[in-house]
């Protein structure tokens, strides 16, 4: 009784808080009045549900038992839209259930990489001193290393599975969330508000979850949602070097490492995979930028 007491008074807080109301009205009302908002929004509505769809879809299966060899390499049709690959698997299908492997691993991936920054960026911005030391010291040291690269030896170490790249992608992604929400944390801590809120008494985990953190959530939203189009990104192309998802596994990064061993007599094993992905990181990014803008345009040039 006493828990569910202290979360309903948690939500409350959150909800009545200044950033909650302010990251809402935002989205909702100056987000709908940005192009670039709008057309990232709609290109990403459309490629979540492909993914979400793909198994209900009337389109062929992305993978097969066996080689069919009288359907290797044919060219687009009405019965193969996007072509057949060197072994006869369809290309439209293997790309729909790419889309959900690659928003997948992206989603999770930029998820605990928010969510490990979050916890250790606030917490070295709230408490400050040895803590911040030793935290803020961690986050520099991810943080000198290029995300692919990080990730590419953390992924050839562990090995070619879905998990693993998750896994990569998060270890090498979360100190951008980590300086992200130190540096907001070291802002807001000073705020009348939250030294009202400790002159009352009020704990440290309150204080921090109830009014940093919901003061904070504009530029984590921004931040997470070009995230998501770096983190593709980093996942085809590890999949492309062989380092990524294993090569049956129906991913765009796969299909374009296949593809460019054929790209001279099959054009269209790489092109759509390539096209499609493009098309999805270019609305994440739309999707970032307009966010970005509505939000919180100090964020400007700040992308790694």
């Amino acid at each position: 009784m006493i828990l569910r007491k202290q979360l309903n008074n948690f939500v409350l807080s959150w909800r009545n808080s200044r950033g909650f109301k302010r990251t809402i009205l935002d989205v909702v009302v100056r987000g709908s009045r940005n192009p670039m908002v709008v057309i990232g929004g709609t290109i990403i509505i459309i490629m979540v549900a492909l993914a979400i769809l793909a198994p209900i879809l009337p389109i062929a299966d992305p993978t097969l038992p066996e080689i069919r060899v009288e359907e290797r390499l044919l060219p687009p049709s009405e019965r193969h839209w996007f072509g057949t690959d060197n072994i006869g698997q369809d290309v439209f299908s293997r790309v729909i259930w790419g889309t959900r492997v690659s928003l997948t691993v992206a989603s999770l991936a930029i998820s605990f990489s928010l969510l490990i920054g979050v916890v250790l960026g606030l917490t070295a911005g709230y408490f400050g001193g040895k803590v911040d030391y030793i935290i803020a010291g961690t986050i520099d040291l991810f943080w000198t290393f290029p995300a692919f690269l990080l990730a590419l030896a953390f992924a050839a170490a562990l090995g070619a599975s879905l998990f693993n790249v998750i896994l990569a992608i998060s270890i090498s992604y979360w100190a951008g969330f980590g300086r992200l929400m130190r540096g907001q944390a070291l802002t807001i801590r000073e705020r009348q508000f939250v030294e009202a809120s400790r002159a009352l008494g009020a704990k440290n985990w309150r204080i921090m979850f109830t009014h940093v953190l919901p003061n904070c959530t504009a530029p984590l939203i921004v931040w997470a949602s070009i995230g998501v189009a770096d983190a593709i990104t980093i996942e085809s192309s590890l999949s492309f070097l062989g380092a990524g998802t294993p090569p049956s596994t129906p991913s765009w990064g796969n299909m374009l490492n296949l593809g460019m061993q054929f790209i001279g007599e099959a054009w269209w094993v790489p092109t759509f995979p390539g096209v499609v992905l493009l098309i999805t990181v270019l609305g994440f990014n739309l999707l970032g930028d307009g966010l970005r803008d509505v939000l919180d345009p100090r964020m400007k040039g700040m992308r790694r």
